[in-house]
């Protein structure tokens, strides 16, 4: 079973060195081997050219020579992690040529395996201000061309003047769940293709990156759009499209794109979270703070906007975690929360202020307006019965109210003459409505 073992290791080590002889000795892009502790091991004729040096000049020394030197230290804890924690190293770097020119250029890293046992680096390193250049050698290099198509991990896809797809690489295939001969020769545009914003509306044809690229003759650069996958619901890719030309004229685009769908998902939950009250599932304080800011800032520049404000907080609530428990308070408060966001508008804010207070941000309402609304989320939830764990429970709410005014130095303002009223209700009672406007002081 060893021998088989070894048998197989060698064929792969000699697979992968013919790979690389071709490479190196085809290859007119910039190709490095460099080993794990940061030297480079390898170097082809087309990366020293590109960075002005002699093979002798860089083989042994660290990588980071092309690097500006507050980048170096960085960069060398990037290709470890790349090599040893599996984390990805690719895309855009600035660069510092010999002559101390500073260059841009692209870079693609792929994991071999070393005869230490530590791993290699291969990477392939492009010009992005030569991009013609290099995308005509990589046509007249079939070896390289297959090579880097084949193994970046990003979806690559050709598209002709047609806007028809004429290749599609392997993780495009898998990105959008579609084989190449599924791929081939279809535009974005035909039918099965359903393709959205980021806000879920539908992304016409002609608004497509690759659309657009072939239209303008310019770039399209970091554009996120959802694709409906077949058996997998919307995959979100962020997507680049490059114009390719020939002897000055627009040839085809190159599209390259990846799956953001876990980080959108992401991103979302931790924006969500961020300005959403865990147990009430309410806007939070901080979703308050922006919402009225906005709010006052558009009264202050707008004399006939109106936005009224209302302070709510249930009556001897600390009664009733007393009595019941956290738990059965808890229910209460998600129980109010839902009365009150069954009442209102869908632009109107409900968030949690704290304990058992709330507020509502109401955008284009009146003093009486507001009131009328303050009443009837009083009403409903005195008449509305909690049940919790066989427990029947009836609470009252009383509810603060103002509205924001231009003569407001501050949004806390509004915030604190809606406590102020809500106070005075409790004072005179509970279980009712009051009023605190800058007109009536």
């Amino acid at each position: 079973m060893k021998a088989l073992d070894y048998s197989l290791a060698a064929a792969k080590a000699s697979e992968l060195a013919r790979v690389l002889e071709a490479v190196f000795s085809r290859s007119p892009i910039g190709v490095a081997v460099i080993d794990a502790d940061g030297y480079f091991r390898q170097i082809n004729p087309a990366y020293c050219a590109l960075y002005g040096y002699t093979e002798q000049e860089m083989i042994g020394r660290s990588f980071t020579m092309v690097f500006p030197e507050d980048r170096r230290e960085l960069t060398l804890k990037r290709h470890q992690r790349f090599l040893f924690e599996g984390a990805e190293l690719r895309g855009e770097f600035d660069v510092v040529r010999r002559d101390g020119s500073h260059l841009s250029v692209i870079t693609e890293s792929v994991r071999l395996p070393g005869e230490d046992g530590r791993p290699l680096r291969l990477v392939y390193v492009v010009d992005i201000t030569e991009r013609r250049r290099a995308e005509d050698a990589l046509r007249q290099s079939e070896q390289v061309y297959r090579t880097l198509f084949e193994t970046v991990p990003q979806g690559v896809v050709y598209h002709g003047l047609d806007g028809r797809v004429l290749r599609a690489n392997p993780a495009a295939q898998r990105i959008l769940g579609r084989t190449l001969d599924e791929l081939q020769g279809r535009a974005h545009g035909s039918r099965g293709w359903n393709v959205i914003r980021p806000d879920g509306s539908p992304l016409p044809e002609a608004e497509r990156p690759a659309w657009r690229t072939l239209k303008t003759g310019e770039p399209v650069r970091g554009e996120q759009m959802g694709i409906v996958v077949p058996g997998r619901g919307v995959t979100w890719i962020e997507v680049t499209t490059i114009p390719v030309l020939q002897d000055g004229r627009l040839f085809e685009v190159y599209a390259c794109f990846e799956d953001v769908t876990d980080r959108l998902a992401l991103s979302r939950e931790l924006a969500k979270r961020a300005s959403t009250d865990f147990l009430t599932g309410l806007a939070n304080r901080r979703s308050l703070s922006e919402h009225l800011l906005f709010q006052w800032e558009q009264t202050r520049c707008h004399d006939e906007h109106r936005c009224a404000v209302l302070s709510v907080d249930i009556d001897f609530f600390k009664h009733v975690n007393d009595s019941h428990g956290h738990a059965v308070g808890d229910q209460v408060l998600k129980a109010v929360a839902a009365i009150m966001t069954g009442q209102v508008r869908s632009s109107d804010l409900v968030c949690r202020h704290g304990g058992e207070e709330f507020m509502l941000v109401l955008p284009d309402a009146r003093l009486e307006d507001a009131v009328a609304l303050a009443e009837r989320l009083r009403a409903t939830v005195e008449s509305h019965t909690i049940r919790v764990d066989g427990t029947e429970l009836a609470v009252t709410i009383s509810i603060g109210v103002s509205t924001v005014s231009v003569r407001d130095t501050a949004p806390e303002l509004v915030l604190a003459r809606a406590d102020d009223a809500l106070y005075d209700a409790k004072r005179a009672g509970r279980n009712r409505v009051s009023v605190r406007d800058v007109a009536r002081g």
